[in-house]
């Protein structure tokens, strides 16, 4: 059964259930899509048709990555496979950036960074920067997740640097933000800081509302571990206020419990047990479980630092049911310890070592679960490290060969250019030596027509001359009695004697 003919069997399969995660409007609205791209066929050629069904699948996916990751995954998973049918790279590159961050929301960081590599050089091939931009983000999140802060500030770096070339504000200030709790998490909380004040400025330029009270919230963190209560109560009072005219109630219950915590570390307990309360209600209005067992978890134990042990064990109890039917084991760690401080200090110590014991099992599995997690981890971050470093050494393998090629192309196009110069110098010298020549004939010809002309000239001079004689020579002919007639003259004048 190909993996086209799956899909369809899976859609229709998610229809049977759509009750189940129709939780609002946009999901609602893209079930109905997905459920009429079904009842057409892949036509396998990229056209409008085929691409929506991919993005359909891709933003259905979007909108249960929280709630349900495991159907996401499958979602893009069709997507994927839609896409590289009809040879979708934007689709393609789209499905694998989401299973990335679907399997992250898992904890399967591996799996995760395999497919934010591969989204990341499909961005590279399409030179698509904003998506080189989100999977160099994506992938820094993951290297985040695993405490490995060196290799996360690098990819958040390079993210970031990415963001300032395409002038992407929000993605600037996402950066910055990101870069901040990584050197929070390093205990560098200067630079923290200095990082968090960034992405604050950046956010407020914006407009970003949103931005603005997470960076806020951010920054009153820092200020609660380097025990500035007023700074920190200051900023979580600001990131309260804007969460709540924002309407983000997820936001509301966050910085409610965040003041409760800094009322905490200061002992004053019943204004920490005030807002720990307004947290719990504003968790329970969203239905959000986890967050109620933790509010209740906090209260209780807050309870106890007060003496008020009937209502301390009243949210303990409630606390670890709602642990247990959620399977959230370290919380009920903690209550399960929490529970035999209680039963210590009220002298109930058969109650008290019982729950320690349980305390000591849960302590065990998490540590038992971690190690076997770390574990798979490490075989699968072998795997993934062996994967790459065979992909690194391909793509060198490739790059040294197009560097050849490169130089190839190089020297042949410096030949050429050589050649080239060659040849044009040696017309330039030919073109230069015509025009010399070409300039001595013409004063050659220049002077042999003046010396003509001034043959010309002298000739014309010496027939003027010689005309000039012969006229003289006329005229002194006709004034001259020739000799013939002189004597002829006298003859006769001795005859008449």
């Amino acid at each position: 059964m190909n993996r086209i003919t799956k899909y369809f069997l899976f859609v229709a399969m998610l229809f049977c259930s759509c009750g189940y995660f129709s939780q609002n409007k946009k999901i609602d609205s893209l079930l109905a899509l997905v459920k009429r791209d079904n009842s057409s066929p892949v036509l396998g050629r990229l056209g409008e048709e085929d691409t929506n069904k991919v993005n359909h699948l891709n933003n259905l996916g979007w909108q249960l990555r929280q709630s349900n990751p495991d159907t996401a995954i499958i979602l893009s998973n069709q997507a994927l496979a839609i896409a590289e049918k009809v040879g979708w790279k934007r689709g393609i590159a789209s499905a694998l950036g989401n299973l990335g961050v679907y399997n992250w929301l898992k904890a399967e960081y591996p799996k995760a960074l395999e497919y934010h590599f591969k989204a990341l050089k499909m961005s590279e091939e399409m030179g698509n920067k904003n998506g080189i931009a989100r999977q160099l983000g994506n992938i820094g999140i993951v290297y985040h997740n695993q405490a490995d802060y060196p290799k996360a500030l690098d990819y958040y770096f390079k993210a970031l640097k990415m963001t300032e070339e395409l002038g992407d504000k929000n993605g600037i200030a996402r950066n910055l933000g990101n870069i901040g709790s990584v050197y929070k998490d390093q205990v560098d909380y200067p630079k923290a800081l200095d990082y968090y004040f960034k992405a604050l400025r950046m956010a407020e330029e914006l407009g970003d509302k949103s931005g603005v009270a997470k960076h806020m919230g951010n920054l009153g963190s820092v200020y609660n571990y380097q025990a500035d209560y007023p700074k920190a109560l200051d900023y979580y009072f600001k990131a309260l206020k804007m969460a709540e005219e924002l309407g983000n109630k997820n936001g509301v219950a966050a910085n409610l419990g965040s003041i409760g915590t800094v009322y905490a570390s200061q002992s004053n307990y019943p204004k920490a047990i005030n807002f720990f309360l307004k947290a719990l209600k504003v968790a329970e209005e969203l239905g959000d479980k986890n967050g109620v067992a933790i509010w209740l978890g906090n209260i209780g134990s807050h309870y106890i630092a007060t003496k008020k042990y009937g209502e301390a064990e009243k949210y303990l109890l409630e606390a670890l049911n709602l642990c247990k039917e959620k399977g959230a084991l370290n919380n009920e760690r903690s209550i399960e310890n929490n529970l035999s401080e209680l039963y210590t200090k009220t002298s109930r110590f058969e109650l008290a070592l019982t729950h320690y014991k349980k305390y000591i099992v849960a302590r065990d599995s998490i540590a038992n679960d971690e190690n076997a997690k770390k574990q798979t981890r490490s075989e699968m971050n072998f795997e993934f490290e062996k994967k790459e470093a065979l992909t690194k050494a391909e793509q060198e393998k490739k790059d040294l060969i197009a560097a050849e090629e490169k130089t190839k192309q190089k020297l042949f196009l410096w030949f050429t250019i050589a050649g080239l110069g060659i040849v044009l110098v040696v017309a330039v010298f030919i073109f230069r030596s015509l025009q010399l020549n070409k300039k001595k004939n013409k004063i050659i010809t220049e002077q042999k027509e003046m010396v003509e002309k001034q043959k010309e000239i002298v000739e014309e001079k010496q027939k003027e001359i010689l005309d000039s004689i012969r006229y003289a020579k006329r005229i002194q002919t006709a004034l001259i009695t020739s000799e013939t007639y002189i004597l002829r003259k006298l003859s006769d004048l001795k005859t008449h004697k």
